[in-house]
């Protein structure tokens, strides 16, 4: 009976007004409910033009954790939990591709996948290969799609750029897809270098097809008296990269459109606290503060907005503190689908024994709200997570 009246009303409605009316679903999950009610309306949902449209007005949710082992989804009752119940079967690992012992995970972003191994015919293990070297291969993979782009190797004249012994550390990530139809099919790997005195980017675009090189020469004065200077933490905002850098009181900030760096001033604070950079109203940049202090008034996630783009530190308007429970340690997974993941550690974790452990809690928090919701429940603590926000396999266009 409900797919007769589907039907009839499909018929009823011009393709026009009835992509309209999906278009106001409020979730991924309604818009997938209403894909199996006929085959004119999977037809109409399922349309790519369509599924960027819902994209573009419906952002992708947070629905799990991508760890080294497996796919850990979102569980009742976050909203997230049915749209990723429908990912257990996904291969994250990646084992599609060739040769996948010499492959490692490296970032995932938009759908994509980046992976850098040994070169090819190597004898050195993964886990052997200094991380430092730029020689390594790189691949772009699908893997809700089974899909995969081989890229040709950084060349040597690029390489030359940087000597081997001031390289401090490299990072190689995804940046994110445009808007447009055109640049949502396209992507582009970085991969950067720091140095003692500068720093190196190289870009991988698949719409030119070859790397490029950018150098910030100013990296050596932004980091002069620091002891410790390297970016461990990378977060994306508004299209840009944000590293912080707590310890100087600064930030360092990477525009994917103009590609130049910049820096920007933070407020005061420890130099242990933990930063996130997220997206605030009106596209401003927002900063969770989470010290790594155990003591009762540490125990607050304190939000900051850049009210005016800027370096004066008195621009950052603190709006809200969220108190935490006492007795735990909160680690910062990472920002995805309008989250931030906490992982709660409770005082005394470690000293237990191992399969007496109990599973550890993770929350999100709502970026437009700011409410705290349970997402799932974790046998262990995670290193280097890297979070899931996508629509189910369903609604997903391939991205490669």
């Amino acid at each position: 009976m409900a797919t007769a009246t589907a039907t009839a009303t499909q018929q009823a409605l011009p393709d026009e007004i009835l992509e309209e009316i999906f278009l106001r679903l409020p979730t991924a999950a309604d818009l997938a409910r209403a894909s199996v009610a006929c085959s004119s309306f999977r037809s109409a949902i399922t349309d790519h033009s369509f599924l960027r449209r819902f994209r573009n007005l419906h952002p992708p949710p947070l629905l799990g954790i991508i760890s080294t082992a497996s796919f850990l989804p979102a569980q009742p009752p976050h909203p997230s939990a049915a749209a990723a119940r429908t990912l257990a079967n996904a291969d994250f690992s990646c084992s599609f591709l060739p040769s996948r012992e010499r492959w490692q995970r490296h970032d995932f972003r938009d759908g994509r996948a980046l992976m850098a191994g040994v070169p090819e015919g190597s004898t050195v293990a993964p886990n052997d290969y200094d991380p430092r070297l730029l020689d390594m291969d790189f691949a772009v993979c699908d893997p809700l799609h089974r899909r995969y782009v081989l890229l040709p190797p950084i060349p040597g004249d690029l390489t030359a750029l940087v000597d081997q012994p001031d390289i401090l550390d490299v990072e190689r990530f995804l940046s994110p897809s445009g808007e447009d139809e055109e640049e949502y099919a396209s992507f582009v790997v970085m991969c950067l270098v720091e140095c003692r005195a500068k720093l190196v980017l190289f870009v991988f675009s698949s719409g030119v097809g070859q790397w490029q090189a950018i150098t910030y020469g100013s990296w050596g004065a932004l980091i002069a008296g620091s002891v410790y200077c390297q970016l461990c933490y990378r977060y994306c905002v508004r299209g840009c990269f944000c590293w912080p850098m707590p310890e100087m009181n600064k930030m360092l900030m990477l525009d994917t459109q103009s590609m130049e760096f910049s820096s920007i001033e933070l407020p005061p604070g420890p130099r242990t606290r933990r930063i996130v950079f997220v997206e605030a109203e009106e596209g401003r940049l927002g900063m969770f503060t989470l010290p790594d202090d155990e003591s009762e008034f540490l125990h607050v996630l304190r939000y900051a907005v850049l009210r005016n783009d800027g370096d004066s530190p008195n621009q950052w308007q603190s709006d809200v503190a969220i108190s935490l429970p006492l007795g735990s340690q909160y680690k910062a997974m990472g920002v995805a689908g309008g989250y931030l993941l906490l992982q709660v550690i409770p005082e005394g974790f470690y000293s237990i024994p191992k399969p007496e452990r109990p599973d550890l809690d993770c929350f999100t928090v709502n970026l437009r709200t700011l409410e705290l919701e349970w997402f799932c429940g974790i046998r262990h603590t995670i290193l280097l997570p890297e979070l899931y926000a996508g629509f189910p396999p369903s609604l997903s266009l391939p991205t490669i």
